[in-house]
């Protein structure tokens, strides 16, 4: 029996092309209670010839895993079983520098509430770099995002109640709360940031003038925090991943709401003017996207939770413009079925991974072919 993860993962037109992309499964997840990992909520992190990722459940403990494995599908290796005293359940991506990988866990840790924590890609030196506690913020959900020699996330809970923004650097040392969310300029941001000189982007799932999430950028001094944007609905809201850049536009989508209430995708000017709907999910090209976007010269690659032709979710791409959306694929369990993470471009080759389906219903890792 698959365990919900902690109460906030609960629910959760322009040309159309379809296209038939050469897709590969490279690994299928063996399930919960296994030596392998079970059910992976974000996405592949590479070098070289080698992708890391993290599992949710599954591993030695059942308490999610990170692995590797090759860009071909062999070698798969369990390099670190969480165990509750060293995090549980990660939800988000890894962040690699040199062969240092840095990651979060939604859960566990010293204080129950997750922690940040960091590990040799072999699998060795594993360091528990800060445990949240409640005041510090609580139970991250998005990924670690990695400048210089910091280390900038958001988590869902604690400080004033609605989440915070943090530093820490890369050692563990000098923790600090650049923002705490107060619900009119956002709340519960269960996705990641974006970095841009000294200024850092994202989105809050909740809180914001309507509620519905806000679109905000900040300081990394933690100064000049500023809600760029209101999502009420009808432009879209709950967005849960992270924001594209581009020159001076970013790029996003929400899981709900837009014209068919099942999500969009827009752009908006970093300066928090300009914004536009691209495109309007409607369940047969889409529905709930939950993570993020990817770009690639002037197209969009991304994924939705559910919709497509057998309601599994679905591969796309489309134009920066809004135009010329393509299904690239339709999961059908089998091949996997509700992504709720990023893409990753390695060359013309996009890999990713799906929550569900495959040969064990407990996810799969997958390539596509781009150029196909």
């Amino acid at each position: 029996m698959k365990i919900p993860i902690i109460t906030l993962f609960a629910l959760i037109c322009l040309t159309v092309g379809t296209t038939n992309a050469q897709f590969t499964t490279l690994f299928n997840f063996n399930g919960v209670n296994s030596s392998q990992g079970a059910d992976p909520w974000g996405a592949l992190t590479i070098s070289g010839a080698r992708l890391y990722g993290m599992t949710a459940w599954g591993g030695a403990n059942d308490k999610g895993c990170v692995f590797s494995i090759d860009t071909n599908g062999t070698g798969y290796k369990d390099i670190l079983d969480f165990n509750t005293t060293n995090g549980l359940n990660p939800t988000g991506s890894l962040t690699i520098s040199g062969n240092i990988l840095y990651g979060m866990t939604a859960e566990g840790g010293a204080n129950t509430m997750g922690c940040v924590f960091s590990i040799d890609t072999n699998g060795s030196g594993y360091t528990d770099l800060f445990d949240f506690n409640g005041t510090s913020g609580g139970n991250p959900a998005g990924s670690i995002l990695l400048a210089g020699n910091e280390l900038y996330g958001m988590a869902i809970n604690a400080g004033r109640g609605f989440g915070t923004i943090f530093s820490v650097k890369k050692d563990g040392s000098g923790y600090s709360v650049l923002h705490d969310f107060n619900d009119t300029l956002g709340a519960s941001p269960m996705g990641s940031l974006i970095i841009s000189g000294n200024i850092i982007y994202g989105i809050a799932t909740g809180g914001g003038a309507h509620w519905d999430g806000c679109i905000f950028s900040i300081d990394t001094t933690g100064a000049g925090y500023k809600d760029m944007f209101d999502f009420d609905g009808t432009n879209g809201g709950d967005a849960h991943g992270a924001l594209t850049l581009s020159g001076k536009i970013l790029y996003g989508m929400t899981q709900w709401g837009g014209a068919n209430s099942v999500g969009n995708i827009f752009s908006i000017d970093t300066n928090g003017n300009g914004f536009k709907e691209l495109l309007d999910f409607n369940i047969t090209n889409g529905q709930r996207p939950c993570g993020s976007l990817i770009l690639s010269g002037a197209t969009l690659y991304g994924m939705t939770y559910q919709g497509g032709t057998n309601n599994d979710g679905l591969v796309f791409s489309l134009d920066t413009n809004g135009i010329n959306f393509k299904n690239l694929l339709n999961f059908d369990s089998t091949n996997g079925s509700h992504p709720v993470s990023d893409l990753l471009l390695s060359g013309h080759i996009l890999y990713g991974m799906t929550k569900d389906g495959g040969a064990k219903d407990s996810g799969v890792i997958f390539k596509i072919d781009s150029n196909s």
